[in-house]
């Protein structure tokens, strides 16, 4: 398996894990609570902040991911886009930390959330590096 194709794979993954976030975009109420218990969080707070933000910050994931889908379908010609994300996940590792810690958030999600992140982006940042700049495309009439 080349670069590429590793590139390829780990945006397919990354892009199909977040899309999944569409499902609280419309999961009821009743099922996040239940979620927030499980996590070992207590009783979710109930406050018409916490639905905005958990939903539109799913929506944001979901649609994240469809765009890492769109470019592992030509990560020559996205390479700058492919670049970007791969930084973008390097940075928001240190700043997950941080969040997650403040949060609360159990202990396992402190740790795999911010290295989910790094991993992936090391391995977008790592698989475009000998990769060519994509040749600009000539429209024929």
């Amino acid at each position: 398996m080349n670069k590429e194709e590793i590139q390829k794979l780990f945006l397919r993954l990354a892009g199909t894990l977040e899309i999944l976030a569409f499902i609280a975009v419309v999961m009821p109420r009743s099922w996040m609570e239940m979620s927030h218990e499980w996590l070992g969080l207590g009783l979710m707070p109930a406050s018409p902040v916490l639905i905005f933000l958990a939903r539109q910050a799913s929506y944001a994931y979901g649609m994240h991911g469809v765009s890492l889908l769109v470019l592992a379908t030509d990560v020559k010609r996205f390479r700058p886009l492919v670049i970007l994300n791969g930084i973008a996940y390097l940075l928001g590792a240190p700043i997950f930390v941080a969040i997650d810690y403040t949060a609360n958030m159990p202990w396992w999600w402190t740790i795999a959330d911010p290295l989910s992140c790094l991993f992936l982006g090391a391995i977008l940042l790592w698989s475009s590096l000998s990769g060519k700049p994509a040749e600009p495309r000539v429209e024929h009439a």
